[in-house]
C-alpha cells in the first residue's frame, strides 16, 4: 500500500498537459473524469494574390501557399483546435471580412504576409479600425516583420510571408502563447545547449538569429554544431536538414570554428 502513490499525494499538477502518460495514470487510480480547460481556438489564414493552392498551374509572378501547410502542422501538435480559412486576396474589402469572421469563431488569429514593410497598410488599417496593435516589428532573424494586437476579443498574431520566418515565429512567439492560452503552466521551452561550432557562422550584428542547423555528440561527449547552409527567409532546404536552431545572440557577429554557440535542439512541435 503507497509503494506508487501514497493517499493525499498530488498526482498531475494543475496546469500540466494531458499525454499518454498521465492519462494511465488517471486510469489507474479510477479517475474517470477530470476538470480540464479546453482548447484555444486558433483562426489562420495566408494573404496575396500571388498565391496559388499546392496542385494548380503557376502564372508568372506567383508561387504556392505552403505556409498553411507550415502552420496547420505546427498547430495541429501545440494542443489548439485550428481552423482553416485558406487564402485571402490583396482586397481591403475581403481582408476585413476575414478578420471580423476570424475573431468570431477564434481566441487566436494568426496569418502570414501582409505585415512586411511596403505590404503592411491594409492590415494595419484594419487593426486600427477594428482592433489594436500592441507592436510591430521584433529583434529576430528570420522574422523581424511579426506583429501582435487584437481584432475585437481575439489575439492577433500577424506572421512575415517568407516560410522560414513563418516556422521560426510559430516557435519562438506564438507557442508559449497558445500555451498559457490553454492553461499550459507547466510548459517549457526547449533547454538551451552550449555547443561547439564544427563550421563557421555568417552573421550581421544588430538581431537575434536563429539559424538552422545540425548537432551531434563526438565520442569524447562534446556537442558539436554545424551550419545546414542557405539561411535565406525563402530557403526550406536547410530547414529540412536541420535538428536544431544555433540561436546567434543579437550583438554577435560571425562565430569562428571552435567558438561557442548556443543551440537549441528541435522540440515535439518540430520534430
Amino acid at each position: 500500500i503507497g509503494d506508487d502513490v501514497k493517499q493525499g499525494a498530488v498526482v498531475i499538477p494543475k496546469g500540466t498537459l494531458l499525454t499518454p502518460r498521465e492519462v494511465p495514470m488517471l486510469a489507474t487510480l479510477g479517475i474517470a473524469n477530470v476538470t480540464v480547460i479546453r482548447k484555444p481556438k486558433v483562426a489562420f489564414f495566408s494573404t496575396g494574390d500571388e498565391l496559388r493552392q499546392v496542385g494548380e498551374p503557376l502564372g508568372k509572378g506567383e508561387i504556392y501557399d505552403s505556409n498553411r501547410y507550415t502552420i496547420r502542422a505546427m498547430l495541429d501538435k501545440m494542443s489548439c483546435e485550428a481552423i482553416d480559412m485558406g487564402v485571402i486576396p490583396d482586397c481591403p474589402d475581403q481582408l476585413r471580412d476575414a478578420f471580423l469572421k476570424a475573431a468570431e469563431v477564434s481566441d487566436v488569429i494568426v496569418t502570414s504576409g501582409g505585415v512586411s514593410v511596403g505590404e503592411a497598410d491594409y492590415t494595419k488599417n484594419i487593426l486600427d479600425q477594428e482592433g489594436d496593435v500592441g507592436f510591430w516589428k521584433i529583434a529576430i532573424k528570420p522574422g523581424k516583420p511579426f506583429a501582435f494586437g487584437t481584432v475585437k476579443d481575439a489575439l492577433f498574431c500577424g506572421l512575415p510571408g517568407n516560410p522560414v520566418s513563418v516556422l521560426v515565429t510559430l516557435h519562438v512567439m506564438v507557442q508559449p502563447l497558445l500555451a498559457k492560452l490553454g492553461g499550459h503552466t507547466q510548459w517549457q521551452p526547449t533547454i538551451a545547449l552550449k555547443a561547439k561550432a564544427a563550421t563557421r557562422f555568417k552573421k550581421s550584428p544588430g538581431r537575434t538569429d536563429y539559424q538552422r542547423a545540425v548537432y551531434h555528440v563526438d565520442t569524447e561527449g562534446q556537442l558539436w554544431v554545424s551550419t545546414t547552409g542557405n539561411q535565406g527567409s525563402g530557403a526550406f532546404s536547410s530547414l529540412s536538414q536541420a535538428n536544431c536552431f544555433a540561436i546567434l545572440e543579437q550583438d554577435r557577429g560571425h562565430i569562428d570554428v571552435n567558438e561557442d554557440v548556443t543551440i537549441e535542439p528541435f522540440n515535439a512541435v518540430l520534430n
